[in-house]
C-alpha cells in the first residue's frame, strides 16, 4: 500500500519506520527543507520497539510527495493541521484518503478548509483520537520508539466510510478502534483531560524550569487527580446533551492499553508506559499549545453554547489566561459557524 507522511517530527518519524518495516512504500513530506535534505541524505535510525535502518522517500515538493499515494497520513501538532490542509487544497486526487493521526478537530478542520473538493474527488477524512506512537528525537533521522497503544479510537467524514476504511487498514493498524464519528473523536481524546488538570496543580513548577516525572512523582497528586476528575465529568455531560458518544478519562486508558484500573490515581501510577513521561518544563509545551486550545477550549465554547454548566473547568481556563497572558488560546479551531450534525451523519 502507498502511504504519504505529512509532517516529520517524532511520531512522523516513527509512523515513517513502522510503515516500511510492514514493507509498504512510503513517502515522507515536511515544511522545513532541511529536515527533508537530512532524510534524503541519511534516513531514519530507529531504536525501541523497532530496530533498524530506513529510507523513506523524502520530498521537498508537498505536490510530489502525496501524488500517487491511497493515504496521506497527518502527523502535526494541531496548529499544522489548516496548513496542511491549505497546501493540499486543489492538489488531491481522486479517492485519496487523509488520515490525521491525534486528531484535535483535524477532520472538522481539513473538512472547512477543502469544501467542496471533498465530495467532487472523493476523498475521505479520518482521524484518531489518540496518538499511537509514543516516540521521541535526538535530532532528524535519530527515533526512539518508546511504545505503541493497543487501541485508539477512529472515526471519518463521512461517518458512513469509518468501518470500510478501517477494514482496509486493519493489517497496517490494527489498533483503529471504529467509532461513530470524528467528534467522538475529538471530544474523547485523553490527552487535554489527563494533562491540563495536573498541570495546574503545578505551575510554579513549570514556571521553574524543573522537569518531573508527570505520573510517577508527586506531580500527580490525590487533589490534582480529583480535579482532573471533575473536569472529565463536566466534558461528558457536554457529550451527553449533544449526542455524542462519551467514555471517561479511565474508559480511555483502558482501552489504549488494554488494562482493567478501577480509579484514575492507580491508572496514572501503574499504566507503564507513563511511568517514564515527563513534565513540562516551560509554557511552551504542547500541554500549552495543544491540549488547551484545541482541547480544553473547544469543550468550553461547546458547553456554553448548548447551555452545559462547567465551573472546574472555567476556573482552570481563568488562571490558565491570567498565567499565560495573549497568547492563551492560539489557535483555537473556530467552531463557532460549525455544523456539528453534519460530522454525526
Amino acid at each position: 500500500m502507498d502511504f504519504t507522511i505529512l509532517g516529520m517530527g517524532k511520531t512522523g518519524h516513527a509512523a515513517a519506520c513502522y510503515l516500511l518495516q510492514q514493507g509498504h512504500k512510503v513517502k515522507v513530506w515536511d515544511r522545513n527543507p532541511d529536515k527533508i535534505a537530512a532524510l534524503q541524505e541519511n534516513g531514519i535510525s530507529i531504536y525501541g520497539q523497532i530496530v533498524g535502518e530506513f529510507h523513506p522517500d523524502a520530498c521537498k515538493d508537498i505536490e510530489e510527495a502525496i501524488r500517487g499515494s491511497r493515504y496521506l497520513l497527518v502527523f502535526t501538532t494541531a496548529i499544522g493541521h489548516r496548513p496542511i490542509a491549505e497546501a493540499v487544497r486543489g492538489k488531491l486526487q481522486p479517492g485519496q484518503r487523509i488520515l490525521i493521526f491525534n486528531g484535535n478537530w483535524g477532520a472538522v478542520e481539513f473538512a472547512e478548509c477543502l469544501g467542496a473538493e471533498l465530495e467532487e474527488k472523493g476523498i475521505i477524512l479520518g482521524e484518531t483520537g489518540a496518538q499511537i506512537f509514543a516516540a521521541s528525537l535526538k535530532g532528524t533521522g535519530q527515533s526512539y520508539l518508546k511504545s505503541l497503544k493497543k487501541a485508539v479510537d477512529f472515526s471519518t467524514y463521512p461517518a458512513s466510510y469509518t468501518e470500510p476504511v478501517s477494514n482496509e487498514l486493519l493489517s497496517v493498524f490494527p489498533q483503529l478502534h471504529p467509532v461513530g464519528n470524528v467528534l467522538e473523536t475529538s471530544l474523547n481524546m485523553s490527552n487535554p483531560i489527563a494533562h491540563c488538570p495536573l498541570d495546574l496543580f503545578n505551575l510554579a513548577t513549570i514556571d521553574a524550569g524543573q522537569e518531573k516525572l508527570m505520573f510517577a512523582s508527586e506531580y500527580t497528586s490525590p487533589k490534582g487527580v480529583a480535579y482532573t476528575e471533575q473536569v472529565d465529568r463536566e466534558r461528558l455531560a457536554l457529550l451527553e446533551k449533544i449526542g455524542v458518544k462519551g467514555q471517561s478519562l479511565l474508559q480511555l486508558f483502558n482501552k489504549s492499553w488494554q488494562s482493567d484500573y478501577t480509579d484514575l490515581y492507580t491508572a496514572f501510577k501503574k499504566i507503564k508506559s507513563y511511568q517514564t513521561a515527563k513534565s513540562p518544563a516551560d509554557f511552551a509545551s504542547r500541554h500549552f499549545t495543544e491540549d488547551i486550545p484545541f482541547g480544553i477550549l473547544p469543550i468550553q465554547k461547546l458547553a456554553k453554547r448548548h447551555g452545559v454548566q462547567t465551573p472546574y473547568i472555567d476556573a482552570m481556563l481563568d488562571l490558565y489566561r491570567l498565567v499565560l497572558g495573549e497568547d492563551f488560546g492560539k489557535g483555537e479551531p473556530d467552531l463557532a459557524e460549525v455544523d456539528l450534525k453534519k460530522y454525526m451523519e
